[in-house]
């Protein structure tokens, strides 16, 4: 799916020509951060050259809009369409997404003149450039970001009340218009922009010593917050959703009012690395105990009934079905596979495999028939869905017969970050394997990035000492982590890092080759003229992006040839072999006219 999949959905298909970014995808033109946030948190260490770049212009659409308390959201500077454009921030804000003509700062959904700023989109804001960064270890970027995270993360810490706690208004929390703040239409303690922020200071203090630069001040507010988090747990050893002033707590499971368990908080805090391992297990506990949570292999974002939304409040009604739409569709209970992907970080931390290949699995028999919706409706049945104009059960003629969304290309990618826990440091990469004992041999012929290093990776099991090397020289491995100090991978091309409990020592992996086959029979004219062109300009420059176009082209012809998997999730009619073929064709057009003219 990242190299150009001729049987499921790839990333060709998000690339936005007019933005030379990425984009949601399916109906949606722009690029929002809480969609994207579980996508990128698992796919920064696969991503190098062109789509390295590409992700890192995707989040520049938010830091060159960044707030600064004068301009309005609109890139024209003057009232436009939508109005959520003619919104001014205050300084360091980022926002929800941005559209082809401004940005976003609240979000996007519903009364957003009653919202609060979208704060804890900007603290994952923080966190996805963070990443990129400590993967990218270029320092002429890390210096321009600086300031700019500085900015984001003092507009955060300006809500910061003396409990420690982060007092904010509603719809600010990282999934649509689902924080209603208190009843009486004021503020509250949110656990979501708590979790996510000291994720953020965690890695933006990596990103300063990286540049050797003072961190000091972001220790003692990463120290605050993880003291006032304690404040946010339930008796029952996991995290509520909000709380207010009073100490009323939101999203105490079976509570007779806001007794819901609320996901997201909890499996980000342990995908995260908030939480420790014993509030993690803690907290897998309980969702696990929560029944129909997962009802079909994938999590619901809250169960059974979010009863506290401004809403609710602005109604009175506190029902099943009160929002405007069914529960377990969208923000009540709806299956988000951004939030999927952070779930699968969160099992694979703590070794429960089965919960994370269930959940992957499901997802990726949906991306098989091309049906990436986003949500997933009917708590995860999606028996139909609206988002796809399905309006009841088996309702094909007049649907939209596919759907591509980055939102679901989290939960593969997350599977594969969680094997090795790959994470980046100010001093080197650390790798903690979470492989599940049903694998004997896994041998990764596709690169993890670190700078300019393409690192692979080879793991054999058995019941010998473990063992880790870097090419044939032996490295030190305390526990279950391995440490690479940077200067072992800088400096060099590639480099193959062996884990092993087989006793067999050091592997060398030849490396995956792409190569063009030359085979374009049966498309249209207009792709055929491209890929010509893009071919010359390949063998004349040796440019990635000609590559990427021309394999491109003949992933459109491989998809005319190859018959489609179907897993009977719906029906692959005539009409819906033909959109599929169209995405196929429309990629290239993207292609060609984003990155080549």
């Amino acid at each position: 799916m990242l190299y150009g999949s001729v049987q499921r959905p790839n990333l060709n298909m998000l690339y936005n020509a007019s933005m030379d970014t990425f984009s949601e995808g399916f109906i949606w033109n722009g690029w929002w951060i809480q969609n994207s946030y579980g996508f990128t948190l698992g796919a920064v260490p696969f991503l190098g050259g062109l789509w390295r770049d590409v992700l890192q212009r995707s989040y520049d659409l938010f830091w060159d809009r960044i707030g600064d308390g004068k301009r309005i959201g609109a890139d024209e500077g003057k009232p436009c369409q939508p109005e959520c454009l003619d919104i001014c921030a205050p300084d360091g804000s980022l926002g929800d997404c941005v559209l082809p003509n401004g940005i976003v700062y609240k979000q996007g959904d519903g009364d957003y003149n009653s919202y609060e700023w979208f704060y804890e989109a900007t603290a994952a804001g923080v966190v996805m450039e963070c990443e990129m960064l400590l993967f990218g270890r270029n320092k002429e970027k890390i210096e321009k970001y600086i300031p700019l995270m500085r900015r984001s993360l003092d507009f955060i810490e300006k809500t910061r009340d003396s409990n420690g706690l982060f007092l904010v208004g509603r719809c600010c929390n990282l999934l649509a218009p689902s924080y209603g703040g208190s009843p009486d239409g004021g503020k509250a303690y949110l656990t979501g922009l708590s979790v996510t922020y000291a994720a953020a200071l965690e890695r933006f203090i990596e990103v300063l010593k990286l540049a050797g630069e003072d961190f000091s001040e972001y220790v003692s507010r990463l120290e605050k917050t993880k003291n006032s988090l304690p404040q946010m747990l339930t008796d029952k050893g996991y995290y509520c959703k909000s709380m207010d002033k009073d100490g009323t707590k939101h999203g105490v499971y079976g509570s007779e009012k806001y007794g819901y368990f609320e996901t997201l908080p909890n499996i980000d805090a342990i995908a995260l690395g908030i939480a420790d391992e014993s509030l993690s297990n803690s907290i897998y506990g309980k969702l696990s105990s929560v029944e129909n949570l997962r009802k079909y292999g994938i999590i619901c974002a809250n169960y059974p009934h979010l009863d506290d939304t401004c809403v609710n409040y602005r109604n009175a009604d506190s029902a099943p079905d009160s929002l405007g739409f069914k529960s377990g569709d969208w923000v009540d209970g709806g299956c988000w596979a951004t939030v999927e992907g952070r779930a699968i970080l969160a099992y694979m931390r703590l070794g429960k495999y089965e919960d994370a290949f269930i959940a992957a699995k499901t997802y990726m028999d949906w991306t098989d028939e091309y049906r990436q919706d986003s949500p997933f409706s009917q708590w995860g049945a999606n028996t139909h869905n609206p988002w796809a104009k399905e309006f009841a059960p088996n309702d094909y003629d007049n649907c939209r017969p596919v759907a591509v969304v980055v939102d679901n290309f989290a939960p593969a990618t997350c599977l594969l970050r969680g094997l090795f826990g790959y994470e980046a440091t100010s001093d080197g990469l650390v790798l903690v394997p979470s492989i599940p004992p049903e694998i004997g041999n896994y041998y990764q012929k596709y690169p993890v990035y670190f700078g300019k290093t393409k690192v692979y990776i080879a793991y054999e099991s058995g019941n010998a000492e473990f063992k880790a090397y870097i090419g044939s020289e032996e490295i030190e491995v305390i526990g279950n982590r391995i440490f690479i100090p940077e200067e072992l991978l800088c400096g060099k091309n590639e480099v193959t890092i062996t884990l092993s409990k087989s006793g067999n020592g050091p592997i060398h992996i030849t490396p995956h080759e792409e190569t063009l086959s030359g085979d374009v029979t049966d498309l249209p004219d207009d792709l055929m003229k491209i890929y010509v062109e893009a071919k010359d300009l390949y063998c004349k420059t040796n440019d990635e992006k000609y590559f990427r176009i021309c394999k491109a082209c003949e992933s459109a012809t491989q998809r005319r040839q190859l018959p489609y998997i179907e897993h009977g999730l719906r029906q692959m009619t005539e009409n819906k072999k033909a959109a599929i073929v169209e995405l196929y064709d429309n990629a290239v057009r993207s292609l060609w006219r984003g990155l080549a003219l």
